[in-house]
């Protein structure tokens, strides 16, 4: 991995402050008023389960608003996280099963059984199971990423912190938008919500997404055929219904309804075996290799891939990734007078099949198959005082249950069957597989309270605590070895029995925990707080449901606990023209959770502890109003995190190793400027921003050739609309320069190459909108 030049990093940052703060003489001469924004917009969250000003809560909290999400064209997890510093998305598949680090901290895991260390709710409705975690990106409020272990007011798992999304209301005017866009890929997406009152106490909203797009990948196949992959094919809607009998009453209710039926994701190979002079490309693949993208080393089957990350070669053209998801979520708040009490009921159930091209080549060294899914229930309620007082309080408890079903099998050396061309997942039609099937049931339940108390009239202490009871049970059944053509039992369409090794576990694993925070908040002036907290967060042990043959993998986690400690300051200055946030935190992390994938004949997936690991970190925020329609902002976050004692069972150690997914530095620079008529009513929205991502690494060894060296993603857009932005036709380009980047990379050195995903090429489209009503 190559150093970091910090000088660029700091003379950005730098040039930033400065031009912000001249913010005030800027916006003094502009003159007069012209309807443009002159001042910060206040931004409303609900980190501590009472809406208030972001700047007014002692949490470092960040949110993507819904202004920021309809100009940015965010249409996947992976787009959110480029916008928040410390914040990584990542998947191995096309629209399932994301893996979510913020500040370093969350497991690798892609198995849905593992619900990750990164709490995600929608609506305040928890989501368990990774497979439906993020399919709700439309019609949408503002979402709020929440850093740090949140030890008392949210669910479950939450070490890391907490991804919230909100979804657009009804409201008791109607109105509603539509919007389409075309761009590169024959991407189309179409989208649109209608608020419709039947009275002044109920209404309803209706709203829709439709998001295809060709494939990024070019794929030939053996018979001389090609087609590509890597496309996108999603749909969705959501019902709400909103009903207010009275004014101390609040019911709101939402179903919704999505499928993906893109292709599985297509992986890029990267070969290790250099052909010409009988060299491994392990342990130096620069050397023996030429670098990534030189095309000289191939697989144990002795195919080299092209150089361009953007094509390749496969064998099977049928790879089909099917994802359902159905929510229900009924919320109710309730004015008692002293107390107001909020129910959210919710229930998630979802579904997936893929079919996998492991090995990304033209022959059949590794296919997988894929079929799970989750039932989830959940349920919570809350009292949150109204009195008047130095004193108030939130209160309540939360149960969740979860029943996972999953089926996964690999066959392995299809290829070197005598008798090619059968049927994929046929009896005879490979050498050896690998079959599992387990069942996964939790039940989780809890109760907290948190108390504010104004010791003064500007110091304010918070002191919150959560007791956790939960059961995981599993029962998990795994085959390997050669096959005899006896049906299968199940809804698995083949016909193997595996013969000469099986495994039957059933387990239950059992944990009570205690969290808490505790906090200090000092109002120096009314636009500048200082803040400090102590919070304790755990993730619940649990079972690795990726292990097939090797006895290494039928392993049993212990909880994951973590300490963290931060002070910052959040202010703004100058008549609200500068706003300057700022924090430090430090964070003790006990028995973490370490997903990996180590070679072997078939790929082993292994899940264990390690003891002890330490993240040291700064983040900044500044937003500046330099002039009427100018808004400038940069957001970074360094990370200094390494596993301090991490020795694997098989004695590996890699105590000193950079964390899994946690970049040195990630900044977030953006500019936006709206001017004021220029024809008629018409005026323009000019937008960019530009992300930048540290040396990272995707594996515990910190394998160089598995690693991503920092590189910079840039954004553009223009928009034409009238004062009121009752339309808009906009122009955008993302990933401006074309940079090539790596998003996750994966070990299979036993076949002779690393498994590779690419984040998306430059693409660029247009897009029309059209808001009617109150939007």
């Amino acid at each position: 991995m190559k150093t970091i030049d910090r000088l660029p990093l700091m003379a950005g940052a730098a040039s930033s402050l400065v031009l912000s703060m001249a913010a005030p003489a800027l916006a003094q001469e502009t003159g007069q008023e012209d309807g443009r924004n002159r001042v910060l917009q206040t931004v409303q969250v609900t980190a501590e389960r009472r809406e208030a000003s972001q700047q007014d809560v002692p949490v470092t909290v960040a949110t993507v608003d819904e202004r920021m999400l309809s100009e940015g064209d965010y249409r996947t997890s992976e787009d959110l996280a480029q916008q928040v510093p410390g914040l990584q998305i990542k998947s191995s598949f096309s629209a399932s099963n994301p893996t979510i680090f913020i500040r370093g901290v969350g497991i690798n895991d892609f198995n849905p059984a593992n619900s990750g260390a990164i709490g995600v709710m929608v609506d305040d409705m928890f989501y368990n199971s990774t497979t439906g975690q993020l399919f709700q990106l439309f019609d949408l409020d503002r979402v709020e990423v929440l850093k740090g272990p949140q030890g008392t007011l949210y669910g479950r798992n939450t070490t890391g912190g907490v991804l919230s999304v909100y979804t657009k209301e009804p409201g008791f005017e109607p109105g509603g938008y539509v919007s389409a866009t075309y761009g590169r890929f024959n991407q189309l997406d179409l989208e649109g919500a209608v608020t419709l009152p039947v009275s002044d106490k109920l209404a309803f909203r209706v709203s829709g997404v439709s998001n295809t797009r060709d494939g990024t990948r070019d794929i030939a196949f053996p018979d001389g055929t090609s087609t590509e992959k890597n496309d996108v094919d999603f749909q969705a809607a959501r019902l709400q219904m909103l009903f207010e009998p009275t004014s101390a009453l609040k019911i709101l209710g939402k179903i919704e309804y999505g499928k993906s039926s893109a292709t599985s994701r297509s992986y890029e190979s990267q070969g290790l075996i250099n052909y010409s002079n009988g060299q491994y490309g392990l342990a130096d693949y620069d050397g023996v290799c030429g670098g990534r993208g030189a095309a000289v080393c191939g697989d144990a089957f002795g195919y080299v891939d092209d150089p361009d990350p953007y094509s390749g070669a496969e064998n099977l053209k049928d790879t089909p990734e099917e994802v359902e998801a159905f929510t229900a979520n009924l919320q109710v708040e309730w004015d008692l007078g002293s107390f107001e009490l909020t129910s959210v009921t919710g229930y998630l159930d979802t579904d997936r099949e893929a079919i996998l091209e492991v090995d990304a080549s033209p022959n059949r060294l590794v296919e997988e198959y894929i079929n799970d899914g989750s039932e989830q229930f959940s349920q919570e309620v809350r009292l949150a005082s109204q009195w008047e007082g130095p004193m108030s309080l939130i209160m309540g408890a939360f149960y969740l249950q979860d029943e996972l079903t999953g089926q996964d099998s690999f066959e392995l050396l299809a290829g070197a069957n005598p008798t090619p061309g059968t049927p994929y997942f046929d009896a005879v039609n490979f050498i050896l597989r690998t079959d599992r099937f387990y069942t996964q049931k939790t039940d989780t339940f809890a109760v907290f309270a948190q108390s504010d108390y104004e010791l003064t009239d500007r110091l304010t202490a918070t002191l919150g605590a959560r007791f956790t009871w939960e059961d995981r049970e599993l029962d998990h059944v795994a085959y390997a070895g050669p096959v005899d053509a006896v049906p299968l039992d199940g809804d698995m369409p083949v016909y193997a029995r595996l013969l000469d090794t099986s495994s039957f576990e059933t387990d239950k694993l059992t944990f009570e925990e205690p969290t808490f925070r505790a906090a200090l908040s000092y109002d120096v002036s009314d636009d500048v707080m200082l803040f400090g907290s102590v919070s304790r967060g755990f993730k619940s042990g649990g079972f690795n449901t990726g292990a097939t043959s090797d006895p290494i993998e039928a392993s049993v986690v212990k909880p994951e606990k973590l300490m963290a400690y931060e002070v910052g300051i959040k202010s703004e200055w100058f008549d609200r023209t500068l706003r300057a946030n700022a924090s430090a935190f430090y964070y003790d992390y006990t028995d973490l959770q370490v997903f990996g994938l180590a070679p072997g004949a078939v790929p082993t997936q292994t899940l264990f502890n390690a003891d002890e690991a330490e993240i040291k970190g700064l983040e900044f925020d500044l937003t500046a109003v330099p002039a009427s329609g100018l808004e400038l902002s940069l957001a970074g976050t360094y990370l200094d995190a390494e596993y301090t004692d991490f020795v694997t069972p098989i004695g590996q150690d890699f105590s000193g190793n950079t964390m899994v997914a946690a970049p040195e530095w990630s900044l977030v620079a953006r500019g936006r400027y709206e001017t004021g008529p220029i024809w008629g009513d018409l005026g323009l929205v000019a937008s960019a921003d530009a992300t930048y991502t540290g040396d990272q690494y995707f594996d515990t060894q910190n394998t160089a050739r598995l690693g991503q060296d920092a590189y910079w993603l840039a954004n553009a857009r223009l928009a034409l609309r009238p004062q009121g932005g009752r339309w808009e036709l906009a122009a955008f380009v993302k990933n401006l320069a074309d940079e090539e980047y790596l998003v996750d990379a994966f070990d299979v050195s036993d076949f002779g190459f690393d498994e590779l995903v690419y984040g998306d090429p430059r693409t660029y489209g247009i897009s029309l909108t059209y808001r009617f009503g109150s939007g």
